[in-house]
């Protein structure tokens, strides 16, 4: 059965996307088989390994609102499968808040867990019905914090938030890490905030960083996974070691 991962943080550019790209490409890498659940209204991780899709594209959307069958929805793409999403999947999000509807993606993935190492949500930068949804269908959850000055504000109150989650609706949801990312080795800061979240998270904080790369951005608009982009880059090297992490766990 799939290991299920949510990567989200309310903060927006923090690299949740680069995030959920560079690990699903890592773990395709290590063997390993890999599912993209793009749950961005946005729709960046569908663009970012070359999905245009058109507004008659089938989506996240309709495998929501239809209940059908996952294999439908699912693209298939040189760097990982995905199921995409584009702006329609905010024609939906009004229903789904107003019925509570907060597991209606944990069970239309059901029938496809088994043909997956792991299954990655990519989350929106908002606490709304698709990072709860993406969060119910997840065994845990990685916190990406961008190491700047205004990194750790907000962080306590999403995790409670999620700790909600927890409590009423996935009770065996647990935070598998705090990713520092955006690392700047040249600067004090981001040494000084990488020790402020080592007090704080203490054993839930990933030994692995993601340093400040260009290749990670220039492969996105090459619509290629990092290791195909520049395998030698720190951003592969830094995904590899955090999927790494992630397996033996």
């Amino acid at each position: 059965m799939a290991r299920k991962i949510a990567i989200t943080n309310q903060k927006g550019g923090v690299g949740k996307t680069t995030t959920a790209l560079g690990l699903a490409a890592a773990f395709q890498i290590k063997g390993k088989k890999v599912l993209l659940v793009d749950l961005d209204t946005q729709g960046n991780a569908s663009a970012a390994i070359g999905l245009i899709l058109e507004q008659d594209t089938s989506t996240l959307k309709e495998l929501l609102s239809e209940k059908a069958n996952p294999l439908d929805y699912i693209v298939s793409t040189d760097i990982m499968d995905i199921i995409p999403s584009n702006n329609s999947l905010k024609d939906i999000e009004k229903d789904l808040s107003q019925n509570e509807t907060f597991d209606q993606l944990k069970r239309c993935l059901g029938p496809v867990e088994s043909n997956y190492d792991f299954i990655l949500f990519d989350c929106p930068p908002s606490f709304n019905i698709f990072t709860i949804n993406g969060l119910v269908a997840s065994d845990g959850y990685i916190v990406p914090v961008d190491v700047g000055y205004f990194a750790i504000l907000g962080l306590k109150q999403l995790l409670e938030e999620i700790d909600q989650i927890k409590q009423k609706l996935n009770p065996s949801l647990y935070l598998m890490g705090v990713l520092a990312s955006k690392v700047d080795k040249r600067t004090t800061l981001s040494d000084q905030v990488i020790e402020t979240l080592k007090n704080n998270f203490q054993d839930t904080l990933f030994k692995t960083t993601i340093r400040v790369n260009i290749d990670l951005v220039r492969a996105q608009i090459a619509n290629e996974s990092i290791f195909k982009f520049n395998p030698k880059s720190t951003g592969a090297q830094d995904f590899l070691s955090l999927s790494e992490e992630i397996i033996n766990d």
